[in-house]
């Protein structure tokens, strides 16, 4: 019964326990974390918006998960909008200060994630949805991941004109670098991995095999980045930092 009381006391001082509190934690170990315009409590809240290094975020709505206490952890689940587009998910801190993210979804625009990751600049069509089953920050950059990231009607139309399919990258974490393996099932054909560190340095190296459907721009194009691979394809592979 005491046991009983004592918790019900804490998740009622939990309640009412300002949201800015917990904000203001975050933004102290997370720098240059910001969130703007919040409200409510650390029981449930709101950030009209939450900035980091150029990514923008918000409206973020989050509602506490009393279960992870029992992990050690702050457990919330969270709504909200990346570059208005809807995410949901799970986060947690840990006592030694750990993010960590599950049963993560959102839909992405493939043109954001070529502006902030790739070394080349093309156009793309299609739509990606990325699906995370467990991620782990440290620092602000993963230290554990688990999740894949699928692009349906996957396409390059500039610099030259790719008819991809359906591309998937199963994510993960070795050596310290975010991981991805490549894979597809459009006209042309790409396979292979890709890793990036937290200080950014990037490589690749994929098997790109043209389609039937391929223009001759697509056949010189390969030629100019890659170099002959088997079964008619093109080895990518490059390295620096982004």
């Amino acid at each position: 019964m005491l046991a009983a009381g004592i918790g019900t006391y804490l998740l009622v001082l939990l309640a009412h326990f300002p949201a800015g509190k917990l904000t203001g934690y975050l933004e102290q170990q997370y720098a240059p974390l910001a969130f703007r315009s919040v409200s409510g409590s650390v029981f449930s809240g709101s950030a009209a918006r939450v900035e980091r290094e150029g990514l923008l975020a918000g409206p973020l709505n989050w509602n506490f998960r009393p279960a992870g206490l029992l992990r050690g952890r702050l457990e919330y689940h969270l709504q909200g909008s990346v570059r208005q587009h809807r995410f949901t998910g799970d986060a947690a801190i840990d006592l030694a200060g750990r993010l960590h993210v599950s049963d993560a979804g959102i839909e992405l625009d493939p043109a954001d994630l070529v502006r902030e990751y790739s070394p080349v600049g093309f156009t793309t069509t299609g739509l990606v949805n990325v699906q995370i089953e467990t991620l782990e920050l440290l620092d602000g950059f993963p230290v554990a991941l688990d999740g894949h990231l699928v692009w349906t009607e996957a396409g390059v139309t500039e610099p030259v004109s790719l008819a991809l399919g359906r591309l998937e990258v199963m994510l993960g974490h070795e050596d310290e670098r975010i991981t991805g393996e490549v894979s597809n099932d459009g006209d042309t054909r790409v396979a292979g991995r890709l890793a990036l560190s937290a200080t950014r340095e990037y490589s690749l190296d994929l098997q790109v095999t043209p389609g039937g459907e391929a223009s001759p721009e697509v056949f010189d194009f390969l030629k100019s980045w890659g170099q002959p691979g088997q079964g008619g394809g093109y080895r990518l592979a490059d390295s620096g930092t982004l």
